[in-house]
């Protein structure tokens, strides 16, 4: 095997480490973020079923005691910030699994490109086959 051969292979090598190593980490991440995702669910639910006017909350490695309306928006705002960082890792991800793949010389998954259908399909759909 020439040198120009062996650079090639240890390059294409380190590259596919590389990008297993940040699908990885975004993975660990995801399942982080899933976490907080369902601790601020809970306490969205518990605080939306508290008959107290004002609620203890923590912000960051604070307790805070605020008022209840002040606690819901604060902890759905929290959720919405969530989700709009898992589907971003989400998406970041299918991009890397399937450069992972092309460096392995794999075809790409074929299910990572699929969307749900949005509501007038759904309903175009729904008034064809008369679900």
């Amino acid at each position: 095997m020439s040198n120009s051969e062996l650079d090639k292979s240890i390059e294409l090598i380190t590259k596919t480490e590389e990008l297993a190593d940040k699908i990885l980490a975004n993975k660990h991440e995801l399942t982080v973020l899933d976490k907080r995702r369902q601790a601020t669910r809970e306490a969205l639910r518990l605080v939306e079923k508290s008959n107290e006017k004002k609620v203890w909350i923590t912000i960051g490695s604070m307790l805070v005691k605020m008022s209840k309306d002040k606690a819901v928006e604060l902890l759905k705002k929290d959720q919405q910030q969530i989700d709009t960082e898992i589907n971003l890792i989400y998406s970041k991800q299918k991009v890397l699994v399937n450069k992972h793949r092309d460096l392995e010389f794999k075809s790409p998954f074929s299910g990572t490109n699929i969307k749900a259908l949005d509501r007038h399909e759904f309903s175009a759909l729904k008034a064809n086959l008369h679900l």
